[in-house]
């Protein structure tokens, strides 16, 4: 954020598609934190596009941010940040009282993430090699496990081409997912942990 000084916690919500001045595209479900306001105008910092934008009023809907998630009606996506149904997002497990846990990002960004999938042929060639029931060493952090037995194996791949790398633990594969598998990104978090650790 670059405004001078500290947005409110009031949060908003784009209730149609905008060009605001700039040329700056404000999509219908942005949500954004408002900045200032004044009579005819509010300024707001829009976090899918990280930049502000000076809207008119009846462009934008004030929006209570605890009052979304898996308990209400609708959620908030943490990929593209935009306020959507709860439905628009995937069942992922149980909680207490057997109530539903959805997957934080909605089913449009979950497709784009997934990305491109192993091919049946590569598939079925890595399974031939696929470590189970042995003693297996995960390349990456080195942990030594039985696989299938104390620890789950799973066939890394690239998600932009589908090309398998190799068997990995899961903690590493969900660790490498949580960077897009990029490498700036991992970089990033190397310089992080010697600046500050």
């Amino acid at each position: 954020m670059t405004k001078s000084s500290k947005p409110s916690n009031i949060f908003t919500v784009a209730k149609r598609d905008i060009v605001a001045p700039g040329d700056i595209m404000i999509g219908k479900g942005d949500v954004g934190v408002i900045k200032s306001d004044t009579k005819d105008c509010i300024s707001v910092f829009f976090i899918r596009i990280w930049k502000w934008a000076d809207l008119n009023k009846n462009d934008i809907e004030i929006i209570d941010v605890k009052k979304t998630g898996d308990e209400f009606p609708k959620k908030i996506c943490n990929v593209c940040h935009k306020l959507k149904k709860t439905t628009d997002f995937a069942k992922n497990q149980n909680a207490k009282n057997n109530r539903s846990v959805r997957r934080p990002s909605c089913k449009d960004c979950r497709i784009k993430m997934e990305g491109i999938g192993v091919s049946g042929a590569d598939k079925i060639k890595w399974l031939k090699v696929k470590p189970v029931d042995e003693p297996f060493e995960c390349p990456i952090c080195k942990k030594r496990t039985i696989a299938g037995v104390t620890s789950k194996v799973v066939l890394e791949h690239n998600h932009l081409t589908g090309k398998p790398g190799g068997w990995i633990c899961d903690s590493c594969n969900t660790g490498l997912g949580r960077f897009k598998d990029d490498i700036e990104l991992l970089k990033s978090a190397i310089e992080f942990i010697k600046n500050n650790y």
